[in-house]
C-alpha cells in the first residue's frame, strides 16, 4: 500500500507540533521547529505535480495570448504571437514560452499600440500569481518569532 505524500507530510507536521514541540524548551529551538513545520506545510502541495494547477495556468495563458493577438489585429506582432502559441508543445505549462515570445513581440511596438495586448498578458500574470499564492498555507511566522 502506498501512502500519499500529503498524508506523510501531514503526519510529520502533526508529530512535530503534538509530540516534539511540548518537550522543546529553548525559544530558539521552538522557532526552528515552527520554521520546519511551516516549510513542510507549504511543501505538501508542491511536491507532487498538481495537474489541475498547470491546466488552469495553460488555459489562462492561452486565452491571454489569443486576446493579445486579437488586440494587435493584423500587425506582425499578432502573427508572431499566434505562431508562438501554435508552436507551443502540447500540455501545460508549455504556454510559458509563448508568453515570452509575445512579450518580446509586443515590446517592439509603440506603447499606445502595445497597451491592449500587454494588458491581456498582465491580467493572466496577475491571475497566475493569485493561483500560485492560493496553494500556500497560512504562515507560522508569528509562532516562529515567539519561539
Amino acid at each position: 500500500m502506498t501512502i500519499p505524500v500529503e498524508t506523510l507530510i501531514d503526519g510529520l507536521a502533526r508529530t512535530l507540533t503534538d509530540a516534539v514541540l511540548p518537550d522543546v524548551t529553548s525559544r530558539f529551538a521552538r522557532g526552528q521547529l515552527f520554521a520546519v513545520v511551516d516549510v513542510l506545510r507549504n511543501l505538501r502541495d508542491r511536491l507532487e505535480v498538481k495537474a489541475a494547477l498547470h491546466e488552469a495556468e495553460a488555459a489562462s495563458a492561452t486565452a491571454a495570448l489569443e486576446r493579445a493577438a486579437a488586440a494587435l489585429g493584423r500587425e506582425a506582432a499578432a502573427v508572431r504571437i499566434a505562431g508562438a502559441l501554435a508552436a507551443a508543445p502540447a500540455g501545460p505549462p508549455a504556454e510559458r514560452a509563448a508568453l515570452v515570445a509575445a512579450l518580446e513581440a509586443i515590446d517592439l511596438l509603440p506603447e499606445e499600440r502595445a497597451a491592449p495586448a500587454r494588458a491581456a498578458i498582465a491580467e493572466h500574470l496577475a491571475a497566475q500569481t493569485m493561483r500560485d499564492v492560493a496553494v500556500l498555507k497560512p504562515s507560522l511566522l508569528g509562532e516562529i518569532s515567539k519561539g
